[in-house]
């Protein structure tokens, strides 16, 4: 009976050295709850905003970074986006790749380039039996913001083929690519330079446009680039991507995987585009991805792209990156 007792003793004993060892070696559960984070992410509305449609809707956060809060929000004025950006407000924006390089210059080193949601969607379009854009010599071509990137991409083309932008072709500038449609489908002008999604809307309106060149195509071809010019660009904060680079990997993956969806579930997407408050109508933003070139391309195989895309700018005007070629830091490691 002794015998009996002491083995049922030494066996509670056991049991609860092991229970006391089990509890000394978990790893403490921090609650998480009392120390989030608010990660802001802003898209302008447009193309960016397109792609990242599914994440705004979805209110898609990062699996296993519960601490992290994503907040996304949609910017209708382009000039507020980048008055935001050089005031250092977001975390995490989608810019003009231009703008990347002039927050990079402008915020010394705030934010760094993690990849592209799209490149270029520009394309010369008319009404006239034009065959290249080399035939706009002469003729007068309506196209957006003198000075700013679409005109100084398409300025950068016609010098590569020989033709003198400034004083052979007679651009007329406009504010927004939504200002573009009614003078062409009135037959004020005959000619424009115009992205998608408000290519789209013109073909609707006045179905006689034809597509005569892409812009992105041309660029690949002068340039001998892989994917043609990035016309837009995610940027991250240095310290963020430095503290938590994980959840950035994360955050990219989840907006690859988000822009495939765009694609596959069209329908789906232009319902999601109308619900987050896009200026575009639904029946348009689903026929634009047709031409809208969205996807997304990591740093890394796009690093020679961006080089290739920040020198030729720099060539043409530096003020519109910042003043200067940004160094080898802006890239995300």
């Amino acid at each position: 009976m002794k015998i009996i007792k002491k083995s049922l003793m030494s066996l509670l004993l056991t049991t609860a050295s092991l229970v006391l060892l089990a509890a000394c070696s978990r790893p403490e559960v921090k609650d998480v709850s009392k120390d989030k984070v608010t990660i802001n992410v802003v898209a302008p509305d447009g193309l960016p905003a397109m792609a990242m449609a599914k994440l705004i809707k979805e209110n898609t956060q990062v699996d296993g970074y519960e601490s992290m809060d994503i907040k996304y929000s949609v910017e209708k004025s382009s000039d507020a986006l980048v008055t935001a950006v050089l005031k250092k407000e977001p975390d995490i924006a989608i810019v003009p790749s231009n703008v990347a390089a002039t927050a990079y210059n402008k915020t010394k080193g705030e934010y760094k380039i993690a990849g592209t949601t799209g490149t270029g969607s520009f394309y010369l379009v008319s009404t006239e039996e034009l065959k290249k854009l080399e035939d706009i010599k002469g003729k007068t071509v309506v196209a957006m913001g003198k000075g700013l990137t679409p005109d100084l991409i398409t300025q950068g083309l016609l010098k590569n083929m020989g033709v003198n932008g400034q004083t052979e072709v007679n651009f007329s500038y406009v504010n927004s690519p939504n200002e573009i449609i009614p003078i062409i489908a009135t037959g004020k002008e005959t000619t424009a330079i115009i992205p998608e999604p408000a290519l789209t809307g013109l073909i609707a309106t006045k179905p006689q446009v034809k597509v005569i060149a892409s812009l992105n195509e041309q660029w690949m071809k002068i340039f001998n680039t892989t994917f043609g010019y990035p016309q837009a660009t995610i940027i991250v904060k240095s310290e963020l991507l430095k503290e938590h680079k994980d959840f950035i990997e994360g955050f990219l993956s989840e907006t690859e995987e988000g822009i495939k969806w765009d694609y596959n579930n069209k329908e789906e997407f232009g319902q999601y585009c109308e619900d987050i408050g896009l200026s575009a109508k639904k029946e348009v933003l689903i026929k634009s991805l047709e031409r809208s070139n969205l996807k997304y391309t990591g740093i890394k195989d796009s690093v020679e792209e961006y080089k290739n895309y920040f020198k030729i700018l720099s060539e043409l005007d530096a003020k519109t990156i910042g003043g200067q070629m940004p160094d080898e830091e802006i890239y995300m490691d």
